[in-house]
């Protein structure tokens, strides 16, 4: 009899899979005539981090984990970034399925904008590749950064066998807000925990950390002169690994910062919440989303909310 129940069981079980089994969603991207033409006044750049502390380039990239638009708009007066998850399963530029976070190195960095432009109904042309040593250098040539951290944030930063008290000012010791140092927030970026923060947790809350980062280097710079503004574009220019930019496009980029140093800094994130679940994919572990979705919900966000645009004539 319990042979028969072990069996039983056992058939179920190989069964259970054929029927529930969740499928791919198919991705359809968007053709270039179907994406809207850039509101003027809106400039992007996208901001991508190879998962290295050196040996990156434009022509041997490694995964970008860090994949951030920041988006600013002269007209309706906003700064915003968006930040897009590493593993999420795209339609890749040979018409495979992928993560995200391989475009780059697969194909180009140029297939990585053209990937992002086609899902998301964008039309990124400016593209600046870092990597972390890059990251920590900047960062400590514009003065630190102040970062607000939770207490299980300042556990997985001491648990480091790197950590020194210097890394942050005043010695780190618990849940509060302190000046850290470059290679400190870099590694506060990539800390990747099981513990739920306003209610993320793994690499949903890595992107949240890494555009904390990103909008408090903003804030500890809105009381710089024109002058100041433009040393601080060539500081950049010279601390990253890649760019499609001239130095007159960093220029350029500083003087829409300036012209926005008072407004506030808006945050979104790539899958928002409830359009997304984990995935094995040819053995990888993704993301996979509703595309359709997300688009919307990030069209909206940079071209309607808040603010109504003005008549440019």
């Amino acid at each position: 009899m319990l042979k028969k129940i072990l069996c039983f069981c056992l058939i179920f079980c190989l069964s259970l899979p054929l029927g529930i089994a969740e499928e791919l969603i198919p991705i359809v991207p968007l053709t270039q005539d179907e994406i809207e033409e850039t509101p003027a006044g809106m400039h992007h750049y996208l901001l991508l981090c190879s998962d290295s502390w050196s040996g990156s380039s434009e022509d041997a990239p490694r995964n970008t984990d860090g994949i951030m638009l920041v988006t600013v708009d002269t007209i309706a007066h906003r700064v915003m970034l968006t930040s897009f998850i590493r593993d999420m399963l795209v339609m890749r530029p040979d018409g495979a399925y992928g993560r995200l976070n391989g475009i780059a190195k697969r194909f180009s960095i140029e297939e990585m904008m053209q990937t992002l432009n086609s899902h998301f109904g964008l039309d990124i042309q400016k593209y600046i590749l870092v990597d972390w040593n890059n990251v920590a250098n900047i960062i400590d040539a514009l003065g630190g950064v102040d970062i607000t951290v939770t207490n299980g944030e300042s556990i997985r930063l001491r648990d480091k066998n790197a950590y020194k008290s210097d890394w942050t000012e005043p010695v780190l010791k618990g849940a509060g807000t302190y000046h850290f140092r470059g290679y400190a927030a870099v590694i506060y970026m990539r800390i990747r925990s099981d513990i739920s923060v306003d209610g993320e947790r793994y690499d949903y809350r890595r992107t949240t950390r890494a555009r904390n980062v990103v909008s408090s280097l903003a804030d500890s710079l809105r009381e710089v002169d024109y002058n100041s503004a433009v040393q601080i574009a060539t500081t950049v220019f010279n601390n990253i690994t890649a760019t499609n930019m001239t130095l007159k496009d960093f220029l350029d980029a500083a003087g829409y910062a300036f012209e926005l140093r008072d407004a506030d800094i808006e945050q979104f994130r790539i899958p928002i919440d409830g359009t997304g679940r984990e995935f094995y994919y040819m053995e990888m572990a993704t993301q996979q989303i509703d595309v359709p979705a997300n688009r919307d919900a990030l069209l909206e966000f940079l071209f309607e909310s808040f603010v109504v645009r003005e008549t440019v004539e």
